[in-house]
């Protein structure tokens, strides 16, 4: 009988199949794969180029104008606002020369001034309501205040526009207009319709050595007015033997008022003294009259002195933080107009 031949239980081994197997019945090659990782960096490249753009708008639109680059006390100011502020202050000091990059830094100055005399008025009582602030817009139109459609609204929309400025800024930068005035009428009931008054006789010139020669004869003996009126420069005062309309001494020249300090009226003649213009004096105080009438515009002139010394005190007591850097400038410059 012959020999049956013996088997195992076990399973025999099957030849694998060379096609590509995937998951879920989804068959990828090599190739398809590749394309697939293609796309998807380009579309994660397309995600992170679209972060980029939003987040450039939101910076340019949003967080930068946002930016706090002064702060006077309590009271900041953004980025947004010296923009819309330094269209018109380049404006404003275009005729007196100078430049741009100068008044960038004169505005930042401007700006803490205005904080200033905020802060001052309020401490000393003075407030500035909204109708304050349209009524003093409507003065400046020279139109009474308005609702919609009426000659008001459209004078103030235009002088927006044309200032490429929001409505919210243009009525802050009035309100600081409005607190400053009121001070200022406050300072003028200080002052009151009496000062001390110094007249001077002066001689003018441009250069020592003319101031020199004038004194001289003077000095030989030749009458002071004679001299003003061949040596001055001063064309008002040289056509009145060298006598100067009467000033309060606050008016003066410095140089001028510290000379004259304690004197009396007499013939001592003074000089010759330069001033911070570069001119030269030669003067004799003729007259002070300590119970004097001053002039509306030199009692304007005054107030506007004691502000401005109000001001130099403030600084020293208030705490001013300026954050600006030449990017900020930058933007402001490109949204300025």
């Amino acid at each position: 009988m012959a020999r049956r031949e013996r088997t195992t239980a076990l399973p025999r081994p099957r030849p694998r199949d060379a096609r590509p197997q995937a998951r879920g019945g989804l068959l990828l090659t090599s190739e398809e794969t590749l394309r697939l990782a293609i796309l998807g960096g380009a579309a994660l490249l397309l995600v992170i180029v679209l972060a980029l753009i939003g987040w450039r708008w939101y910076d340019q639109n949003f967080r930068v104008p946002e930016k706090v680059i002064l702060q006077v006390g309590d009271e900041r100011f953004k980025l947004k606002y010296y923009a819309d502020r330094l269209f018109p202050y380049a404006q404003s000091v275009a005729s007196s020369g100078i430049n741009l990059g100068l008044a960038e830094q004169q505005l930042l100055t401007e700006l803490e001034n205005e904080a200033i005399v905020n802060a001052i008025a309020r401490e000393r009582g003075i407030t500035v309501t909204p109708d304050d602030v349209t009524n003093e817009i409507a003065s400046q139109l020279g139109v009474p205040a308005g609702g919609a459609g009426t000659t008001f609204d459209t004078l103030y929309r235009q002088r927006l526009q044309s200032l490429t400025m929001t409505d919210a800024h243009y009525r802050r930068w009035v309100e600081a207009q409005v607190y400053r005035q009121k001070l200022k009428d406050a300072i003028l009931a200080d002052i009151g319709d009496t000062t001390e008054m110094v007249t001077l006789r002066t001689i003018i010139t441009t250069t020592e050595d003319e101031a020199k020669a004038a004194l001289a004869r003077i000095e030989a003996g030749e009458d002071m007015g004679t001299v003003a009126q061949t040596a001055s420069k001063d064309l008002n005062s040289r056509q009145k033997d060298g006598i100067m309309d009467p000033e309060p001494p606050a008016l003066l020249p410095e140089a001028v008022r510290t000379a004259i300090e304690g004197k009396a009226a007499g013939s001592e003649v003074i000089g010759p003294v330069r001033l911070a213009n570069g001119d030269w004096w030669i003067f004799r105080i003729e007259k002070r009259d300590p119970n004097a009438t001053p002039s509306e515009t030199q009692k304007s002139q005054l107030a506007d002195l004691r502000i401005n010394e109000l001001i130099k005190e403030k600084r020293s007591a208030i705490p001013i933080r300026r954050n600006v850097s030449s990017s900020d400038i930058k933007w402001a410059e490109e949204h300025a107009d």
